[in-house]
């Protein structure tokens, strides 16, 4: 956008809207995902997203709790992320954060349908997953070495899937697979090697294209 101010033509600042980021990490964090998620904050706040670490942090969760975990304890986690995710704009999953970000975006009202952009890294989630109707854009990436989201698919009535290593199967439109073979492990995307590029690249521009 230009304006003519005596005689020259002066660019004006382009105002993109205001990213408010939530950050939801996976299954065995004992450090609130200060190892993995939470070390895209300062690329996000970089970028002037703003970002609160702790808003969609939801405790400690094992391998063994995700299935078994008393309904209590699991709806007050879904409670918790459905507040978060009611202010953020973009979710930024890794692991069984993207399996409980979508059971919480599913209790959200009508009025968010469509407002967010999700980008799932290493989805612990069933590869033909519905995409809940509050997401307005969804981002997948995926390695075919994720050991433990391959390994889910063996366990009897567990309720993770393949998506993490193979991406999205569905046919929904709103959804991009992002493959990246280079990246070796589970958790590797967050590594020095991998966190800004592809991983952080990535979901700023996903992000900011769709917000």
């Amino acid at each position: 956008m230009t304006k003519m101010t005596t005689g020259v033509i002066e660019e004006q600042p382009s105002h993109k809207p205001l990213i408010h980021a939530a950050l939801v990490h996976g299954f065995n964090v004992r450090d609130g995902g200060e190892g993995t998620v939470d070390r895209l904050e300062p690329y996000m706040k970089e970028a002037g997203w703003d970002v609160n670490k702790d808003e969609a942090d939801y405790g400690y969760y094992s391998l063994f709790m995700i299935k078994w975990a008393k309904s209590k304890k699991r709806s007050q986690v879904l409670y918790r992320l459905a507040k978060a995710f009611e202010k953020a704009n973009v979710i930024v999953t890794h692991s069984n954060g993207a399996h409980f970000t979508t059971q919480a975006l599913n209790m959200l009202g009508p009025e968010f349908n469509n407002t967010k952009v999700v980008i799932h890294i290493s989805p612990a989630l069933d590869r033909d997953t519905p995409i809940p109707l509050a997401v307005k854009a969804q981002m997948v990436l995926c390695t075919p070495h994720d050991f433990w989201v391959r390994l889910s698919s063996y366990i009897p009535f567990f309720p993770w899937g393949r998506m993490g290593a193979f991406g999205y199967s569905g046919e929904d439109n709103r959804n991009l697979n992002e493959m990246h073979k280079e990246v070796r492990e589970h958790s590797d995307w967050f590594k020095e090697k991998y966190s800004y590029d592809p991983t952080w690249l990535t979901t700023q521009d996903f992000a900011e294209k769709h917000i």
